[in-house]
């Protein structure tokens, strides 16, 4: 027996079991993730709660355990919860299972078109003329899972159909009294399945995921509607007049260590010759956790 690991995956095995049955009644189903023509965000279509994998706890904690850091640090930046974001990891995902999350493609929310020119084609079931076909389509191929979810947070801030109105402002934190605020907005935008709002409060409730809106970094991750970049803020625009011109120096010359495959704290505060703790504190880490692509102030 076949196992489908993410939901587009089951999504599509189940569609071709019934396509049959589909054509014959003459029935048109509805898209699941609402079509955006700027940015291409639907990988699929309809959502059936039976889709996600609520059996595969290990699974999603270990997901979690890679992309929470880097999560609540970018979506702090960009007045987003972060809890929001990792229940859609999770849960268009299929909990990191789908190929399209896996390496070399970490495509976490299955974001259609080009990231930085580049793209995968893959085979996705579409309604079309009255029948079910199978179409190759692009999807963004990213470098690491951090590029991934900066994505999708420049996504959420920038799409705009209307001059400085954004689609998906509903959702920002500013916006919102908590994170079930944004939940509920997302549902007909992002997702026109009607429970999309459950599932995602379901895990958040479930993995704890609030933990992770609260960040104790400043806004040093920053999204642009155009160009997917990350910068650093400079410490000469925070210091106190207290401070000597030798410290606003010494604060201003930091800087950024990206992350590769293979790199630990420990070994990246002994490059630059600073303790553990003062990475750790710079970057407003609460573990040892980091992920590839990850940009550290050093």
């Amino acid at each position: 027996m076949n196992t489908y690991k993410s939901r587009s995956e089951r999504r599509i095995a189940k569609q071709r079991a019934q396509q049959k049955n589909l054509q014959r009644a003459a029935v048109v189903v509805g898209t699941g993730l609402v079509t955006l023509p700027t940015v291409g965000l639907t990988n699929g279509q309809n959502v059936q709660a039976s889709e996600y994998n609520y059996q595969q706890p290990d699974a999603a904690a270990a997901l979690i355990a890679q992309i929470a850091p880097a999560a609540s640090q970018i979506a702090d930046a960009n007045d987003l919860y972060a809890s929001v974001m990792i229940a859609q990891a999770l849960l268009e995902s299929g909990n990191g299972g789908s190929t399209l999350a896996q390496a070399p493609y970490y495509n976490l929310f299955g974001v259609k078109g080009t990231y930085n020119g580049m793209a995968v084609y893959m085979p996705t079931l579409e309604y079309l003329n009255g029948q079910w076909v199978t179409i190759n389509e692009p999807f963004r191929q990213y470098g690491s899972y951090w590029e991934s979810i900066q994505d999708h947070a420049n996504v959420l801030r920038s799409t705009s159909f209307s001059n400085g109105v954004y689609h998906y402002s509903g959702a920002f934190k500013s916006n919102t009294s908590s994170y079930l605020d944004a939940t509920a907005y997302l549902t007909g935008r992002y997702a026109t399945d009607p429970g999309y709002a459950s599932k995602l409060n379901y895990l958040i409730a479930a993995y704890g995921l609030t933990q992770y809106d609260t960040s104790s970094t400043s806004n040093t991750y920053v999204a642009n509607s155009n160009t997917q970049t990350t910068q650093a803020t400079s410490y000469a625009e925070n210091t106190t007049s207290s401070e000597s011109s030798e410290e606003v120096q010494a604060k201003s010359s930091t800087s950024v260590h990206k992350v590769v495959s293979g790199d630990t704290l420990w070994g990246i505060a002994n490059t630059y010759g600073i303790t553990v703790d003062q990475l750790m504190t710079q970057n407003g880490l609460s573990s040892d956790l980091i992920v590839v692509g990850q940009e550290l102030i050093v």
